[in-house]
């Protein structure tokens, strides 16, 4: 018996050996190639190493625990690739307490969510709206290089974001149909692409093009078009953006959406003025209700 554990105990040096000089390896191959091509970060503009990331990662881990710190977590994976340490390390989450409705953060970290005195004042056309994180840093320099720079690749990070937060804040079951917010076919054309089409594919090809309990993934242009071209909306106040927006979207013809639970997609929750008209083109033609998902929200907390 003693001579079989002092072979086994012998079998398992070597391996362990091997393991570690392949990992050794690995890590100065890699140093060696970022010190002649190094990184650079998509949001900030600055070049970096993998390792400055591992040491953040090695600081920040954790037993995950909260929505928050998973999102936190789950940002710090996907984004880095792309992001440098200290871009990385700018995420934040949206985290309670924030508007039952809009989904706005209060400034007091007290309390429990409930509705907010402007969504009581003036009652949207949405449901609920949530959003991973706030709409800075290197959350919004991603979602400018994917939405402005053709950085394409940053479309399938920036959708794990967006199923996290779904599996936060609703089920499988209680939506009928995932729809992506349509570009203008101008805008289309010049652009190339639609960001949120392209965020909401990536989610749908992850989790196949049914999901359990029957939630489904429209196809683009196959439900709500963008039938007026509105100028951009950056800069414009909540009053301007409403006029903007209006009567810009419209439901296919002969598109049956009674009854139909539907989560609309986007990539950034400004003022809601766009979903909300979208929202409310979709109850008009018999929707039951329409939440909003995005990627990042700007959060002027109240």
């Amino acid at each position: 018996m003693e001579d079989t554990g002092t072979i086994g105990h012998r079998d398992r040096r070597p391996h362990s050996t091997a393991t570690f000089l392949l990992r050794l390896a690995g890590d100065v191959g890699r140093a060696a190639v970022e010190a002649v091509y190094p990184k650079k970060c998509c949001a900030c503009g600055s070049y970096w190493s993998t390792g400055a990331v591992r040491q953040l990662d090695a600081k920040q881990a954790c037993h995950v625990e909260t929505p928050d710190q998973r999102l936190a977590g789950l940002f710090r994976r996907v984004m880095r690739p792309y992001l440098c340490s200290e871009c990385i390390a700018s995420f934040e989450p949206v985290a309670s307490p924030v508007c039952s409705r809009c989904g706005i953060m209060f400034a007091s970290r007290f309390g429990a969510d409930h509705i907010c005195g402007t969504c009581i004042q003036h009652p949207l056309a949405i449901r609920r709206a949530r959003s991973a994180g706030i709409y800075a840093g290197g959350l919004m320099g991603a979602v400018h290089q994917l939405k402005y720079r053709a950085r394409l690749g940053l479309a399938d990070p920036l959708s794990r974001l967006l199923q996290e937060v779904f599996d936060q804040h609703w089920s499988a079951e209680e939506i009928d149909l995932v729809l992506a917010v349509p570009l203008h076919g101008r805008r289309l054309r010049q652009r190339g692409f639609n960001q949120v089409q392209m965020l909401t594919d990536a989610w749908a090809k992850r989790q196949g093009r049914l999901m359990e309990g029957g939630m489904g993934f429209a196809k683009p242009r196959q439900v709500l078009v963008r039938n007026k071209s509105t100028p951009p909306l950056t800069g414009l106040g909540k009053p301007a953006r409403r006029r903007s927006i209006r009567g810009a979207f419209a439901v296919i013809d002969g598109k049956d959406l009674k009854g139909q639970r539907i989560l609309l997609v986007d990539d950034v929750y400004t003022t809601g003025a766009t979903a909300n008209e979208a929202a409310r083109e979709l109850k008009r033609s018999g929707a039951a209700w329409v939440d909003v998902i995005t990627v990042a929200r700007t959060m002027p907390r109240l």
